[in-house]
């Protein structure tokens, strides 16, 4: 007994305590404003950017959070006063219908010589049965659809005049009314609003895609988050999804569909090759394929 009391008390003195020291150490512009605009970096361990093509930068980043939970994140920076640059909305098909179709089938339909689709995100939750949206949907200035079902929805669209701005469904129709709308998908929650990030009771974690605004309409800014996956990535909150927005330069934001519908894809050539258009986020349907969805946001250049 002695023996083995002196054994522990050499091991208590001799225990020594360590401590971690994380620092984010970003890369890339877009990391940086990331680090410096939120609190929600412990340590990032990949930071790239790259150009999708003139008027379209990307960026991925891998981090560990602040929680202490593994992320993966992906960018789009949209310069919409690109003159060759637009976003579009997209259905299956490139039909003025609806129904389900997966985002790089979608873009197949409306890649053309004339307009190249050059990246791309899932839209609006919707109808799982019938791929009915569950928001507005227009498409080159055509109103596919002017409702939304119930909870709290709102809106991403693109003017006539070639500007980006997001919307609630109570601000729907006086803004429908001025017929303003060329490009509209539905959304749910606000997360951004005039410059502040808006608290939500929701805390569940999840894989999501978001989309914000600058304040003059001309920088729309993608946001896509993994997860479902432990040792990967494991999604965000609202709050953290709308710190993001804000920091990257967003006046104004909205949640999209998430889940396994989280869709962010690229194109790989100028070329029309079977396989232009390359998944860069792992969605969580069946280990990473892609979810048939209603509809998404393809970006363009004439």
């Amino acid at each position: 007994m002695i023996a083995l009391s002196f054994v522990v008390f050499q091991y208590g003195c001799d225990k020594k305590e360590y401590h971690f020291e994380y620092k984010a150490e970003p890369k890339t512009e877009i990391g940086r404003k990331l680090v410096e605009g939120t609190d929600l970096f412990a340590q990032i361990f990949a930071d790239t950017l790259y150009k999708v093509t003139d008027g379209i930068v990307a960026s991925e980043i891998e981090y560990l959070s602040q929680k202490g939970l593994a992320m993966k994140i992906f960018i789009f920076e949209v310069d919409l006063s690109h003159p060759d640059i637009e976003i579009v909305a997209s259905s299956p098909n490139d039909a003025n219908t609806f129904g389900m179709q997966r985002m790089t089938v979608q873009a197949t339909h409306a890649d053309s010589e004339a307009k190249r689709v050059w990246a791309g995100i899932n839209g609006d939750f919707y109808n799982m049965d019938n791929g009915t949206p569950r928001g507005v949907f227009y498409k080159q200035g055509v109103a596919l659809r002017t409702t939304f079902d119930s909870g709290e929805r709102s809106f991403f669209a693109i003017g006539h005049d070639g500007n980006a701005f997001v919307a609630t469904r109570d601000e729907y129709p006086s803004i429908a009314a001025t017929g303003v709308i060329k490009e509209a998908v539905g959304g749910s929650v606000t997360l951004v609003r005039d410059g502040a990030v808006l608290t939500h009771m929701d805390t569940t974690v999840e894989p999501r895609t978001c989309i914000g605004v600058s304040a003059d309409g001309q920088k729309v800014f993608i946001l896509a988050v993994d997860g479902r996956n432990f040792w990967y990535s494991n999604g965000m909150l609202f709050e953290e999804l709308g710190h993001c927005l804000k920091a990257l330069g967003a006046e104004n934001g909205i949640n999209l569909d998430g889940g396994g519908s989280t869709t962010f894809f690229i194109r790989n050539t100028p070329d029309f090759s079977a396989d232009r258009f390359e998944i860069r986020n792992w969605p969580t349907d069946n280990g990473g394929q892609e979810r048939s969805v209603a509809n998404g946001l393809l970006i363009t250049a004439e």
